[in-house]
């Protein structure tokens, strides 16, 4: 298997040569299927030749049927037979071939995006949508595997089959050869005319950006599609999807009119192309009206031109289809350009769990989001981390999980920076349960487990109880169906299953973020007794951030952050002392614990 590192490798190389490089891993299988597609093109003009030495053969003996060679026509005839057949056997095998070789590419270069994507850092899916994702690891790479399926071998069989009937229509007769050569050329070059334009390739581009975006707006309009409907809105109300595919129709309406003229130019020379050649024939018919083999020569003529039109309409739309494949596999390569987090040379791993920032900066791209922040935090601490929205909360807990590195200052976990931890190592000692939840369309038992694939259904259960699930467990079963055709959580019960993945998962570290954020006050509750249960069971050290801040009571340590950076750290009594701001956030709240209904 073809390595990422190979992939990168090979990235200096641009079009077809760069496709070609991708395809070397199957290089035997591909020559082999290179052959038999030349082969096959060239028995494909056997049957044209057999009509015409048949032909050749009636008009001798125009005077005498019965003088015609039987022997002779049953050869024609069975060669054309036997050529037709042995064209499809080789052409079915060169596809066969092309095929498997196809596939096995494409399973590798989609595999080794997915790892790289993985390596990626954090920033990147931010920056990046989700249909530009999607269309690099589908669609950009089924492009690949067309052109290696089908695109080679017809490509060879055109080319092949291009050069054989022009080596023999100069054969024949060298004036006849010439003219249809020069004419074929003043076809090719007509239409390739729009491609040498130096927008063309700028109009590619333009083309895949609007797929991508088209979508994008796609995933967008089936992820807003409860919002569209509790606001009685139709596909073409929703503006950002309506505009994408009008915006793409006046593109390939507009790019379709631009090549029109050209195309219809090279259909004309190309399929006419006899037309050409009968002034010169007419020329020298009347010079030597008798000349019986320079009839039977413009007859040749006429009779192979129909092998030409497949062969040269391929040309076009293969040059066409490249020119897609080639911008397909720019797209590929800049994913494979983006770098992954730098890893340790020699990594280590900690002993202890104590979590020490020190002078931490960090900023999205030339946004400054944390400014010298430094706290430390005792392994079996509880932290709460709280302040205003947009503050830099949530982007601690991202540095923690070395999701972005550090601009500058250091994170260390048992006093080593996490930088000099592997990936493996440092994601194998941290637990990170999102606001947003996430479960895989699975059973409740497979995505309890994904935190520990090895577990037993005891271990299951017992962090399913531990997360406040077991009304979840009782009602549902472990075996039950989450997604699709089965059952749909509620935001808080599918918040409570990913903190049982967390548990079970079983790491001295557990990052919550905002976790309570958006649930009702039944499934608040739940989520507070399993971080009370876990903060007073277990040396687990646990950073929180905090939307609500009753989840103050569990903590040993409180945060105060805002506008990234760090007003205040200690216990909640102390920057209730001190801290005017976290004076004024907790008064807030303390009176919104005094409201009540009245009559």
């Amino acid at each position: 298997m073809e390595t990422t590192k190979n992939i990168k490798d090979s990235q200096n190389k641009k079009g077809i040569a760069r496709l070609l490089e991708l395809s070397r891993q199957k290089a035997t299988m591909l020559v082999f299927a290179g052959i038999l597609s030349a082969i096959s093109a060239v028995l494909q003009f056997v049957p044209y030749f057999a009509s015409y030495l048949l032909v050749c053969e009636f008009v001798m003996f125009a005077d005498n049927i019965s003088a015609v060679d039987k022997d002779y026509v049953l050869l024609c005839g069975l060669s054309a037979i036997g050529a037709v057949i042995a064209s499809m056997i080789c052409v079915g095998a060169s596809f066969t071939l092309s095929h498997f070789a196809a596939y096995r590419i494409l399973y590798n270069i989609r595999l080794e995006l997915l790892k790289h994507l993985a390596t990626l850092p954090l920033g990147y899916f931010t920056t990046t949508t989700k249909g530009e994702i999607h269309k690099n690891i589908q669609e950009n790479v089924e492009k690949i595997e067309n052109f290696v399926a089908h695109k080679i071998p017809e490509f060879l069989m055109t080319i092949i089959g291009a050069i054989t009937i022009f080596a023999v229509f100069l054969w024949v007769d060298w004036r006849f050869g010439l003219i249809s050569i020069g004419t074929y050329l003043v076809a090719l070059c007509v239409q390739f005319s729009i491609y040498q334009k130096g927008s063309m390739k700028e109009e590619i581009k333009k083309f895949f950006s609007m797929q991508e975006q088209i979508n994008t707006r796609c995933i967008e309009f089936v992820d807003g599609m409860s919002i569209i409907k509790l606001f009685n809105k139709s596909a073409l109300s929703f503006q950002n999807l309506a505009q994408s595919i009008q915006a793409y129709k006046d593109y390939t309406l507009g790019f379709a009119y631009k090549c029109t003229p050209t195309f219809t130019i090279f259909n004309i020379l190309v399929q006419c192309f006899i037309f050409f050649i009968l002034p010169l024939a007419a020329f020298l018919v009347a010079k030597e009206p008798l000349d019986i083999v320079l009839v039977l020569t413009v007859l040749f003529f006429v009779m192979m031109s129909n092998g030409l039109i497949a062969p040269m309409l391929k040309i076009l739309n293969l040059s066409y289809e490249v020119m897609q494949i080639n911008e397909g596999v720019e797209r590929i390569d800049r994913i494979f350009a983006q770098k992954p987090l730098a890893q340790a040379k020699n990594p280590r791993l900690p002993e202890h769990f104590d979590i020490t920032f020190e002078n931490v900066s960090f900023s999205y791209d030339s946004c400054p989001a944390l400014s010298n922040v430094s706290f430390s935090l005792k392994q079996g601490e509880h932290l709460v981390i709280v302040g205003a929205s947009g503050g830099g909360k949530s982007t601690l807990l991202s540095l923690i999980a070395r999701f972005y590195d550090v601009s500058s200052g250091s994170i260390r976990i048992g006093g080593i920076d996490i930088r000099e931890m592997s990936e493996e190592g440092l994601l194998g000692c941290l637990s990170l349960v999102f606001q947003e939840s996430f479960l895989f369309l699975d059973s409740l038992r497979e995505n309890i487990k994904a935190g520990c694939k090895n577990a037993q259904d005891s271990d299951v259960l017992n962090a399913a109880r531990m997360a406040q699930c077991k009304d979840i467990i009782e009602k549902y079963g472990l075996d039950c169906h989450i997604g699709d055709r089965g059952i749909s959580l509620s935001g808080g019960e599918a918040q409570r299953i990913n903190i049982a993945r967390a548990i079970l998962k079983n790491t001295p570290i557990l990052l919550l973020d905002e976790i309570t954020a958006n649930l009702d006050t039944a499934n608040e509750q739940a989520i507070n007794e399993a971080i009370s249960h876990l903060t007073h069971s277990s040396d687990k050290t646990i950073i929180m951030v905090a939307h609500k801040l009753s989840s103050i009571k569990f903590a040993h340590k409180v945060a105060l952050v805002d506008e990234g950076k760090l007003v205040d750290f200690g216990t909640h009594e102390e920057l209730l002392k001190r801290c005017a701001i976290y004076q004024n956030l907790w008064g807030t709240y303390a009176r919104t614990q005094e409201w009540s209904i009245q009559n």
